[in-house]
């Protein structure tokens, strides 16, 4: 029935939906079974087939195919060859040693053995994690390694409490700023390395790296710039023609030749180094010593003194920042997009993807400071050298082994400028062109998301321009959450005037109040003239809280003072039943019939009882 101004109607019609039978306890909220709830998920957490599912080698081990073995083989090495250089190049940039980057390859390749769940993916230390890292580094040495712990931790407690919704908060111009602003900054923390400038300046951020450069122009290395521009060009080059040649050996040939590219420019810098010392001279600037043998096992310290300065547990947090959760958002974001990249359209299991990055790096902190993220160029590599399991990555993880025994004489010749232009060509690489066309073309407003992403990631570092960017996001969002579209109608039906009004979505409290001022402006302005009945549509909104529903109400009393009746045209029982325990009364203006003249019919069928009465 309808609402009307006069109280005696409303309780009539009251009185009739109540003997018409909705008994109270219809519209109670129903509430989870919290005890029943919390019991099976401890019951689910203390059976094999948890552990089975988490422990993912075990689903897949026990139906290995002797088949699979030649394929897992290859492409363990050939991720190897391309692991080598990059690692040394990722400690190298951490502000660590060498072999620190070795070290967390390993760890992490075997720990992704055993708990990852897309078979091409590779975990090893990136340019990103490595960049994010090299400050705290810079003031708490190895202390960094509790950093890479609380990080792994945090990363496994998502995982745990399944927060891979977190990652829908992180949208694609927010990704695309990040990665655009990382390959700048990434890039120009190799400058350095590429002219041979010894001055390391104040920090490896945009800003100060170009800085560093420009006033230590003068220490510019000739050779080592050669060299370096050299590796670039020839690395580039590679990387363009890998599709180059007719079908056939010449294909195969140009394409494995470009997925070796790396190890083929560091094998090649490190013979010319090689060859000039032999006869006593040095050009170029080297790695240096490579300590060999297997990473030993060390606690991450609660605290440490660094340079002659102590730091306390608290001190080390307040070096590390938003770093223990900017870390593992930008690892997680990291090993999902890749893993969606190369699952070939199955899907891929974001929580079982977190814990296995949170052990990873949770055991990389017992062996190195430098933590470890999906690799986009070794999980491309691994892809196409044909793996069938996550046993590349064993094998990844024993080749590596063998190199710290038996090759890291030879790791000790390779130029520094070499090992940045490995770097620099795959920022030039990374950087996704096409992604700043599509979103020009698709949103424009999405550019300014991006591009405040990039400014602040390059301006103010990495882990706190990826919160700006996440920030701009949510504002958009909240916007669109208070003030959702909302589809007018005027209509004149049988002599009455009719505001229908229909939210396009849900009702929060951001937007309660813009539901209000959205109707009574309505009414106030009266343009199509004096108003009779505001129908409110519910038939997009699932959703209502308290703040919803008092406003609703507010709304009814509003439109009563003004002579005007308000129905509720075609709302869920969910939300109608939310309004009905709040006021009853509700119960009177709720209408589901799909006709709307019959609802007008009934309102001027009130409106006589009315001057009857």
């Amino acid at each position: 029935m309808i609402s009307n101004t006069n109280g005696n109607v409303q309780q009539q019609h009251q009185q009739h939906e109540l003997t018409h039978g909705s008994r109270e306890e219809d519209f109670r909220e129903r509430l989870p079974d919290v005890r029943t709830t919390v019991t099976r998920q401890i019951k689910s957490l203390c059976s094999i087939a948890f552990v089975r599912n988490r422990i993912h080698v075990l689903q897949w081990l026990p139906n290995y195919r002797p088949r699979y073995l030649i394929s897992d083989i290859i492409a363990g090495i050939t991720v190897t060859l391309t692991a080598i250089p990059q690692s040394i190049a990722y400690g190298i940039l951490a502000n660590l040693q060498p072999q620190d980057g070795i070290y967390s390859n390993l760890v992490g390749c075997f720990m992704y053995f055993l708990f990852g769940s897309v078979k091409d993916v590779t975990v090893a230390p990136t340019s990103i994690m490595a960049i994010m890292v090299q400050n705290v580094v810079l003031e708490l040495g190895p202390g960094a390694a509790l950093l890479t712990l609380l990080a792994g931790l945090v990363t496994l407690a998502f995982g745990v409490l399944n927060l891979g919704i977190l990652v829908r908060f992180i949208s694609i111009p927010v990704i695309t700023g990040f990665t655009t602003a990382a390959c700048l900054t990434i890039g120009s923390a190799q400058l350095r390395s590429l002219f041979g400038i010894s001055s390391k300046g104040k920090s490896s951020d945009f800003i100060d790296a170009w800085e560093n450069v420009i006033e230590n122009i003068g220490q510019t290395r000739l050779w080592d710039t050669v060299l370096g521009f050299s590796s670039i060009g020839f690395l580039v080059i590679f990387k363009l023609t890998k599709d180059c040649g007719s079908p056939g050996a010449w294909k195969k040939f140009f394409k494995y030749l470009s997925l070796l590219r790396n190890a083929l420019v560091v094998v090649i810098g490190a013979g010319l180094a090689y060859a000039f010392s032999r006869n006593g001279s040095e050009p170029f600037k080297l790695t240096g010593h490579v300590e060999p043998g297997v990473p030993q096992f060390h606690v991450p310290p609660f605290s440490i003194n660094n340079n002659g300065t102590y730091y306390s547990f608290p001190d080390m947090l307040r070096v590390m920042g938003t770093s223990i959760i900017s870390i593992p958002l930008v690892s997680i974001l990291e090993i999902i997009s890749i893993g969606k990249a190369f699952s070939k359209d199955k899907m891929v299991n974001a929580t079982q993807e977190m814990i296995a990055l949170g052990a990873c790096n949770v055991a990389v902190a017992f062996f190195s400071p430098l933590p470890v993220a999906g690799s986009f160029t070794r999980t491309a590599i691994n892809s196409s050298s044909g793996v069938k399991t996550s046993l590349g990555c064993a094998v990844t993880t024993a080749m590596l082994l063998l190199a710290l025994a038996l090759l890291t004489d030879a790791f000790y010749y390779i130029p520094k400028a070499t090992l940045a232009s490995v770097v620099i060509s795959a920022m030039i690489f990374m950087v996704d062109y096409r992604g700043f066309v599509e979103i020009w073309r698709v949103k424009k407003l999405d550019i300014l998301v991006l591009l405040g992403t990039m400014i602040a990631c390059v301006f103010l570092g990495l882990d706190y321009g990826i919160l700006v960017g996440i920030a701009i996001n949510c504002c958009f969002l909240l916007y669109l959450m208070a003030a959702p579209k909302m589809f007018t109608k005027h209509l004149y039906l049988d002599g009455v005037n009719v505001v229908l009004l229909k939210p396009a979505t849900d009702l929060t409290f951001s937007s309660a109040e813009y539901l209000r001022d959205r109707v009574m402006r309505i009414v106030t302005e009266g343009l199509e003239g004096p108003v009779d009945l505001v129908i409110l549509e519910g038939t997009s909104v699932n959703f209502v809280d308290t703040t919803v529903v008092k406003n609703v109400a507010n709304i009814q009393t509003d439109l009563q003072t003004r002579g005007i009746a308000l129905v509720l045209w075609q709302w869920s029982p969910h939300t109608a039943a939310a309004l009905v325990r709040f006021d009853r009364n509700f119960l009177i203006c709720m209408e589901n019939d799909r006709d709307l003249t019959t609802i007008v019919e009934k309102w001027k069928t009130c409106c006589n009882e009315l001057k009857r009465c």
